[in-house]
């Protein structure tokens, strides 16, 4: 038997606050269409009843199981799901996630694509994040995608309650990911692992120099905003965004203390004393550096660029605000129970955020 292209590594555990079964089997739904792929489901804990049957009308899905950890860790689950990959490049996607029929019928291509640059060469699909009156209820052949991309651009985010540039959604090379190490395993709980990652895989292919805030950890509703190296790892993702290759995000609660979630702020705090190492510190290269010349080594002027984008799309800056700013009149409320979640899990940001201007 052929080795399969791409391996699609999901990582699953069931959470009891979050009836989440109907979404993975809408992503493996989706996941089946691709031909010259396979799917590896990586189980953390007991299987619930009601998939056992549902799973096994996937061919080209195998399951894999481990014990329960007494705290979750999506990079350990990626990396023991990798062990047992047979394709020569790798698509890391969550149990929640939906890919946009253009991006699942181009995979491979880019698979293709990727492997005449190098090992090294990797792609990165911006994620946006379904509002919680958005129903799905199985994989939608476009409509959905277009939507939540019209209500995230408009600026008033009906559809969408905002969007990650920089997300764990990956497309890299099998072999190339185990020479860098996968996912480090000290992260553990929610959050860092996808980000620290992708410092890595930058290290070895840069789009161009890193900025002097390269290390800051700071969150923004709107991408325009964004510093540090979430404004440096959007210039590998936005043009996906506009040509259809992004994912949705179907909305689920997070409860408050729960320690998965609660191990978040040591994870930020972890994260950003990691990414500001000096070159030093970080230890030699794995491998040759290999540019990524999509934007011919120099970095233009982050939100100067998306406004050329996206008007280059279509989408005219004074109709389509949203990736700058709220639009005009939106008066965006936040839920009592999201402000006292920050409070509660990284009261710094919360204050700092208390006092920052709106977006430009």
């Amino acid at each position: 038997m052929p080795s399969p292209q791409i391996s699609f590594i999901v990582p699953y555990s069931h959470r009891p606050w979050c009836a989440d079964d109907g979404r993975l089997l809408g992503l493996l739904g989706s996941l089946a269409c691709i031909e010259g792929c396979e799917t590896l489901l990586h189980v953390s804990g007991p299987l619930p009843a009601n998939l056992v049957t549902p799973l096994q009308q996937f061919e080209r899905l195998r399951c894999l199981h481990s014990d329960k950890p007494a705290i979750y860790s999506a990079g350990q689950a990626r990396n023991e799901a990798v062990a047992e990959a047979r394709g020569d490049y790798l698509f890391f996607v969550d149990a929640d996630l939906m890919l946009h029929p253009q991006l699942a019928q181009t995979l491979c291509e880019r698979a293709e694509a990727l492997a005449l640059q190098g090992v090294q060469a990797f792609e990165m699909y911006p994620c946006i994040y379904l509002s919680q009156n958005v129903a799905v209820t199985e994989y939608d052949n476009g409509a959905l995608f277009t939507e939540a991309l019209q209500g995230l651009m408009k600026g008033h985010y009906s559809q969408a309650e905002g969007i990650a540039l920089a997300s764990s959604c990956l497309l890299v090379n099998r072999h190339w990911f185990n020479t860098l190490g996968g996912f480090d395993a000290r992260f553990v709980g929610h959050g860092g692992e996808d980000l620290e990652l992708i410092d890595r895989l930058t290290r070895h292919y840069p789009i161009g120099q890193r900025t002097d805030d390269y290390a800051l950890n700071i969150k923004a509703q709107h991408p325009g905003d964004y510093q540090g190296f979430r404004r440096y790892f959007s210039y590998y993702a936005l043009p996906h965004l506009f040509a259809g290759r992004f994912l949705v995000h179907q909305w689920h609660p997070r409860p408050l203390t729960h320690p998965y979630h609660k191990l978040r702020t040591g994870n930020d705090n972890q994260l950003e004393q990691m990414l500001a190492r000096s070159e030093a510190e970080r230890g030699p290269l794995r491998g040759p550096v290999v540019p990524c010349n999509d934007l011919g080594g120099e970095l233009p002027d982050f939100r100067e660029w998306t406004i050329r984008l996206q008007e280059e799309a279509g989408y005219p800056v004074s109709e389509y605000p949203g990736l700058l700013r709220w639009q005009e009149g939106v008066q965006r409320k936040r839920p009592l129970w999201r402000k006292l979640r920050k409070l509660y899990l990284n009261p710094r940001a919360f204050f700092r955020d208390m006092f920052k201007p709106t977006s430009r």
